[in-house]
């Protein structure tokens, strides 16, 4: 049955999903007529758009954006609407040219998940295709790795993991940024195709990265961390920060402790130097107060740049 339900944080493959969906269904030459997009529409329009059948040969792909069937709190029709049962009917004897696509974009780093207890999201799973596409944590570094090789090949391109470890390191978890990345390194490597580590830091890196921001943090220097905080500032939101702080502040602890990290071993040496002078118990009160400061901003305590500022002061 043509309908499908994607959702989830990571908007970059998300939005690949459908455009391969798009390139899957619709044919080229009527794609003008028979390609639907709904902006959070109210159940009478869906309905009425999804008893269109496709114009001349082909299917009808019908987009809908719609969190405000899927989320709780933001539903603005109840299972028990008549009318919405009267469109789950629908969708249950949907015309085989017909394809339904509900996409569900949630707010990156939000936790919020689609609601599995009601009918409508029930109905897609039984007769349709959900999809989840969940951001990368700031922990998986090993996952982001993996895909930035698999994107890079994609683009013809080839980059070890020593390479895709200093692109995470540069830009953290962001798809859409490393993906826009990798094609600035291969237009600027070109005719080349291998993508060294050496190219990734001179051509990606810049003294504006949270690696500067977090020496800051770890030497005490409160002015220089302030310094980097603006920079910064000025092209990632204060959660992207805190994200990569995170995986560094959690690496540099388990490095002192001699715990196993996934790491190259020039990378693993390079922290051991940096870290030598400071304590463990340092460490750890850097990587509370990295944590306290997210909670600080996802609960409402403070602003998210009056968070960051008071965690260059303090730390």
């Amino acid at each position: 049955m043509p309908v499908y339900l994607f959702w989830g944080e990571e908007e970059f493959n998300l939005n690949n999903a459908v455009r391969d969906l798009r390139e899957r269904v619709l044919d080229r030459n009527f794609a003008a007529v028979n390609h639907k997009i709904l902006d959070e529409p109210d159940i009478r329009q869906l309905t009425e758009t999804v008893r269109t059948l496709p114009m001349m040969l082909g299917n009808l792909l019908v987009e809908v954006r719609a969190t405000t069937f899927f989320l709780r709190g933001k539903r603005t029709v109840e299972s028990d609407d008549p009318q919405l049962k009267k469109f789950i009917d629908i969708i249950e004897k949907l015309d085989n040219r017909v394809h339904l696509l509900f996409i569900c974009e949630i707010e990156r780093d939000s936790g919020k998940k689609i609601d599995s207890t009601i009918k409508l999201t029930k109905t897609i799973q039984k007769t349709g295709e959900v999809r989840e596409f969940p951001a990368f944590k700031f922990y998986q570094e090993d996952r982001i790795i993996g895909w930035i090789i698999k994107q890079a090949a994609e683009k013809a391109l080839k980059i070890n993991r020593e390479a895709a470890l200093s692109l995470v390191q540069c830009l953290g978890s962001d798809l859409r940024k490393i993906d826009t990345e990798l094609e600035k390194i291969k237009t600027s490597i070109h005719p080349k195709t291998t993508v060294s580590v050496n190219e990734v830091k001179e051509i990606s890196a810049t003294n504006e990265n949270v690696f500067v921001f977090a020496d800051c943090l770890l030497r005490k220097n409160h002015t220089g961390a302030v310094i980097e905080l603006n920079k910064l500032l000025e092209q990632n939101h204060p959660l992207k920060i805190l994200a990569t702080l995170q995986t560094i502040t959690r690496r540099w602890v388990k490095i002192k402790l001699n715990s196993p990290v996934n790491l190259p071993p020039f990378l693993v040496d390079q922290d051991k130097k940096k870290l030598r002078g400071i304590s463990e118990e340092d460490l750890l009160a850097l990587k509370e107060k990295v944590k306290n400061t997210e909670f600080s901003i996802k609960s409402g305590g403070l602003g998210p740049e009056a968070a960051m500022e008071l965690l260059s002061l303090n730390a």
